[in-house]
């Protein structure tokens, strides 16, 4: 099965094409979330003379950069609507925990802004214990049991609140998802519960973009007119 996964979640976005769990070819999309300029010629580089052999599009649905989220799902709806692929919609939390391998327990932190970040827990197997969820740092550091391995971009700012609480795993190139962990978490859900409708696609925000809550509390501010 060729799979082609997108994951623009993050400010360093990825597209990778699989065959089954075998990857052929991935790249990374430009940092500082260029995401629409990069997307299109980068996944024509990635299929090369493929585009009409994908069997399925395995994407990062979030929680992570709207933008990002909006530019990746739009470009995924369109493929799928022209090519008939089926799509399956991943977590991105769920495909930065498989850049790590060996853990009891794990946590996931991205930055969500406003003083929160995503996190969700894993198990052995990368088995999901909790989350996905936004929620204050202390609070999800309070969660973790000794041991706990922390990665993801939630470190940047938050780092002091969970080294005191888990074990941070510190190598940088691990915090970010990768396209290619989404095709292969993609898969495996496709073949438990099959894909869902393209045009039902939608981010996994968590909450309400900032510039939404924004613009609620400068009408509230204004008053009404």
């Amino acid at each position: 099965m060729y799979i082609l996964a997108v994951e623009t979640s993050s400010r360093t976005g990825s597209v990778a094409l699989l065959e089954d769990e075998q990857v052929i070819r991935e790249e990374r999309l430009g940092e500082e979330l260029r995401h629409s300029q990069d997307l299109l010629p980068c996944i024509g580089r990635v299929l090369g003379p493929r585009k009409g052999e994908v069997e399925l599009v395995a994407v990062g649905a979030g929680p992570g950069s709207y933008t990002g989220l909006r530019i990746g799902l739009t470009f995924v709806k369109v493929f799928c609507t022209e090519t008939g692929a089926p799509v399956v919609p991943v977590s991105s939390l769920d495909v930065i925990a498989r850049n790590v391998r060996e853990f009891d327990r794990l946590c996931v932190v991205t930055d969500a802004h406003l003083r929160r970040v995503y996190a969700a827990l894993y198990g052995p197997g990368h088995r999901k214990l909790e989350g996905d969820l936004v929620a204050p740092p202390a609070e999800v550091a309070a969660l973790l049991e000794p041991g706990t391995k922390v990665v993801g971009t939630g470190l940047r700012r938050y780092r002091d609140v969970f080294s005191g609480a888990g074990e941070i795993v510190e190598d940088e190139a691990m915090w970010t998802p990768q396209a290619r962990y989404a095709g292969v978490i993609g898969r495996q859900l496709f073949e438990e519960q099959g894909g869902e409708d393209p045009a039902a696609l939608e981010p996994r925000y968590l909450r309400r973009p900032q510039a939404e809550i924004k613009w609620e509390q400068s009408q509230n501010e204004s008053g009404p007119t």
